[in-house]
């Protein structure tokens, strides 16, 4: 109803008087349908009441008194439903009237069935609820009334237009025609105000916009009074429209009134005003706004008169303020911010018993940050004017807090908690505005969390969803806002410090909002993973960019390792104390940081340890990565396994990288030793690990299969690939020393990579038979490897002895290397055939004659076109002197051989 008079107020004002009045005509509309709708509630109660007061004086009959019991009048349930089930705040519904609560106060003591949490919690959207408004205005109550008045407001217009085109009565009578009809009305209305409330208070409100419009029309429109007189008359409206409301309990008319108020120097001026008299006057009206509160909780009145003080004050700053005025303007911001923080408390102090506490959260929260921005214009060219002000802004809402709680109880700890918050948001900025300019974004970031908070407590989503788009916006504004500029001191500065208040903003949405789970809706379920996580990423972005900028390119790898370690451990911390499982993620988040670090600095400096400070943070980091882990036995986690064998790949990668890099300093001119630690450091450590690693209680032996298997399964694959590469692409060169066979850095680290492996199957052997992998298989590789292994021991030292180039093209010309491999096949196939037979293996002698067949064919397709050389020579002698040995000792295949498996393998 309200809505739709306000529509119609506004058509109607442009249509008659221009598009400056139709403002003004709208808000007349929404009053007086406001008007209309109090004054319907206010029948209906008194109604009640009335049929109430009759059902009490008559004798109660127990089937009478049965039958009012399970069928009680629709007023008591509504009565009843008020006092004991606070109906949700909705900011922007005018909250239930302490007066009306207590005239619906006497209830018969009956049993109300539950209220199921769809009708509690389902509201209609915005075109049920204009649908409702449209038929309930035309359908309900008294028509005639609402009628009239819709006709009475167009004709008073249309009057007004017509007299001004076709009359020719002096303007000055007509519009004093107006205002006498409108004072008519309004003694009317008021004569009217006990007999019938609706219609007098109908008559009253349109009565007050009928003479705030005949003003406006004398003076902007035919200019007949000056605007002193206007401003004057205005003024006299606002006092008596405010007289009425509060005599009357009429939320409308004081609404009226003080719109009215704040309109009349904006609509009397002449641009050539002091700006001290306007916030004089507007210091007069916010007394009044306050004095109505502290007897009345009129939330519409109290967000009219803050949105109107400081929208008109913002205005009036953005074309009018220089520097040489903020004598005359600090006082009265000072003082309509204190006004409207006093209105808030009242707020809370005037609702209903079974309201009493309930927290506005526009004023709230928009009182702070409103005043918190026109401050920041004031004293924007003040040093340290920013600083001094949030503090003594963080004092104020901290000592109120205080006596609050002391005073308040229970019924005001909401507001005392969101008091509370606001001084501590304050108090923290007063640090950085003191050292660096500004952080409106993170600020906006704190009331974006605050908004989330009170959305949860209020059991509200609006707030909810206005406090994450407002965190959103504060980041995108906070890169926007010169990033990279005007850099400070390290760490207190504003940069640092706001990406740290935008963090924390975030990981205490995402906090509350799991702490609160059954209170967020479906849609909900995303936000605290996300918020989580856009957290995290702001407290590591920021903190990563000040080391970047104030480390001078020295040791950032053993900031961003401590960096990394603080956050785990504090995180760690945090989660035990809050109980927040989500934190986790943060110590597990840990070691890949770790892994990405020490990729980065071997990758830039060729080794993780480049200094003392770094090999100290690289033991800081592996400290608190290892306390996590002995913390982790406390908990059920699926990683586990992995987070141990991933810190123990990560130990045994640092060490590898900083002896290559130490051996090669050490021994220059030769990339042997580079190479060598990349296949003996991980053979070390996993051969302590198998050995006396198993004697460890913890981690080892509490852990036995993430590091036997999970740990050392890519161990073992990786140095079985490392050997084979490097046996197949490095020349061996042992320089300083000599070249000897097996006795060379190359191959005794080759020969320990292969007998770990066999050491490693001795230990997990029934584990890979019980996963399908035969130990057929395993040795076969195993054989495969060390046949590999002895022909590239040949190619080295037939590079070295007989200076054949190390090139795979050169040495297979090479009439030396052929006749060494035809050797040695001959002699690996006499030791396969021997031990086929002593062993009953009968898959072995086969290997061993297969490769007795590959000699023979390899001497007469390849050997013999050697005519005349000795290699061809010690070919064929030394292949026919083995076949003659194989010949002697194990002449044929063994007949009736039984597969026997290895011998019995160690538990896992």
């Amino acid at each position: 109803m309200a809505y739709i008079l306000a529509i119609l107020g506004g058509l109607l004002s442009i249509g008659t008087l221009g598009f400056e009045a139709g403002v003004f005509g709208a808000l007349i509309g929404y009053l007086l349908g406001s008007v209309l709708l109090q004054g319907r509630q206010l029948e209906k109660l008194s109604t009640e009441v009335q049929q109430l007061r009759s059902q009490q004086q008559q004798p109660r009959h127990p089937d009478r008194q049965t039958a009012q019991q399970t069928a009680p009048p629709s007023g008591v349930s509504v009565a009843r439903e008020m006092d004991t089930e606070p109906p949700e705040i909705d900011f922007d519904l005018e909250l239930p009237d302490e007066t009306i609560v207590r005239k619906a106060s006497p209830k018969p003591q009956t049993k109300r069935g539950p209220i199921r949490p769809k009708e509690r919690h389902q509201q209609p959207d915005i075109l049920e609820k204009l649908t409702a408004a449209i038929k309930g205005y035309f359908t309900g109550g008294n028509l005639i009334v609402r009628v009239g008045v819709i006709v009475l407001f167009f004709g008073v217009a249309f009057l007004l237009k017509y007299a001004a085109e076709h009359s020719q009565i002096p303007i000055e009578f007509r519009l004093a025609g107006v205002a006498i009809g409108g004072m008519v009305m309004l003694a009317l209305g008021w004569r009217l105000r006990s007999r019938r409330e609706l219609y007098g208070l109908a008559l009253q409100g349109g009565a007050v916009g009928v003479l705030y419009l005949t003003v406006f029309s004398a003076l902007r429109l035919y200019s007949v009074i000056p605007a002193e007189i206007a401003f004057g008359l205005l003024v006299l409206f606002v006092v008596f429209s405010g007289l009425l409301a509060l005599l009357q309990n009429a939320s409308s008319l004081a609404i009226l009134a003080t719109a009215g108020g704040f309109l009349a120097p904006v609509l009397t001026s002449t641009g050539e005003g002091s700006h001290v008299a306007l916030f004089s006057y507007y210091l007069l009206l916010n007394a009044g706004v306050l004095a109505m509160a502290w007897f009345k909780a009129w939330r519409l009145l109290n967000l009219v008169g803050f949105f109107f003080t400081f929208v008109i004050a913002s205005l009036w700053g953005y074309q009018y303020y220089r520097p040489e005025f903020f004598a005359t303007t600090e006082p009265f911001l000072i003082a309509f911010f204190l006004m409207y923080l006093a209105i808030a408390v009242l707020f809370a102090l005037r609702q209903a018993p079974n309201l009493k506490g309930v927290v506005d959260g526009t004023l709230v929260f928009g009182v702070p940050l409103v005043s918190a921005a026109l401050q920041a214009a004031l004293v924007k060219d003040m040093p340290f004017g920013l600083a001094f002000s949030a503090l003594a802004m963080g004092a104020i809402y901290l000592l109120l807090a205080l006596w609050l709680f002391k005073r308040g109880g229970s019924a005001l700890r909401m507001l005392s908690e969101s008091f509370l918050a606001a001084g501590v948001v304050f108090a923290t900025l007063a640090i950085p505005f003191a050292l660096e300019g500004r952080l409106t974004s993170a600020f906006w970031a704190l009331e974006g969390a605050a908004m989330v908070w009170i959305g949860i407590r209020q059991s509200r989503r609006i707030p909810r969803l206005f406090g994450l788009l407002l965190q959103l916006l504060a980041g995108l504004l906070y890169l926007e806002g010169g990033y990279w500029a005007d850099w400070g001191m390290p760490i207190l500065n504003s940069h640092f410090l706001g990406a740290t208040l935008i963090a924390f903003a975030g990981l205490f949405t995402a906090f509350y909002l799991d702490r609160h789970a059954d209170k967020r809706a479906a849609y909900e379920a995303l936000v605290p993973p996300l918020l989580f996580v856009w957290g995290i990423l702001w407290w590591l972005g920021g903190a990563i960019q000040e080391l970047d900028r104030f480390s001078h390119g020295r040791d950032e790898g053993a900031w961003l390792l401590l960096l990394f370690a603080l956050t785990a451990a504090v995180a760690e911390w945090l989660r035990v104390r809050l109980n927040w499982p989500r934190l986790v993620q943060v110590a597990l988040g840990l070691l890949p940081a770790l892994a990405l670090v020490a990729l980065g600095i071997w990758l830039d400096k060729g080794h993780p340890m480049t200094g003392y400070f770094v090999t100290f943070a690289w033991i800081v980091a592996l400290t608190v990565q290892y306390g996590l882990l002995y913390r982790s036995d406390r908990q059920e986690m699926t990683a586990r396994p992995f987070w141990h064998a991933g810190s123990f790949w990560l130990l045994t990668f640092l060490l590898t990288t900083e002896a290559a890099w130490r051996l090669d300093k050490a021994v220059a001119g030769s990339h042997l030793w580079e190479m060598i630690p990349w296949g003996a450091v991980p053979v070390v450590m996993a051969l302590g690990l198998l050995t006396l690693g198993q004697r460890l209680a913890w981690p080892v032996q509490r852990h036995i299969l993430s590091y036997n298997i999970h740990a050392l399964l890519p161990v073992a694959l990786y140095l079985l690939g490392w050997s084979m590469l490097a046996n197949a692409v490095s020349p061996g060169n042992p320089w300083p020393l000599d070249y000897l066979p097996v006795i060379n850095p190359l191959d005794m680290t080759i020969l320990f990579s292969l007998l770990l492996l066999v050491k490693w199957w001795q230990r997990v052997g029934d584990w890979l038979l019980e996963r399908g992998l035969a130990a057929r298989d395993f040795f076969a590789v195993l054989g495969v490897a060390l046949f590999l292994w002895f022909n590239g021991m040949v190619a080295r030292s037939v590079h070295h002895w007989a200076g054949v180039p190390f090139d795979p093209d050169l040495l297979f010309q090479s009439q030396v290397f052929q006749a060494a491999i035809a050797v040695l096949w001959a002699t690996l196939g006499l030791g396969c055939m021997l031990a086929g037979t002593r062993t009953q293996r009968r898959v072995l002698w086969l290997v061993g004659a297969g490769l007795m067949g590959l000699v023979v064919l390899k001497l007469f397709l390849v050997d013999l076109s050697n005519t005349g050389t000795v290699a061809r020579i010690v070919s064929f002698m030394g292949v026919g002197v083995l076949l003659l040995v194989v010949g002697y000792f194990s002449p044929a295949p063994p007949r009736q051989i039984a597969e026997v498996e290895p011998v019995q393998k160690e538990e896992v």
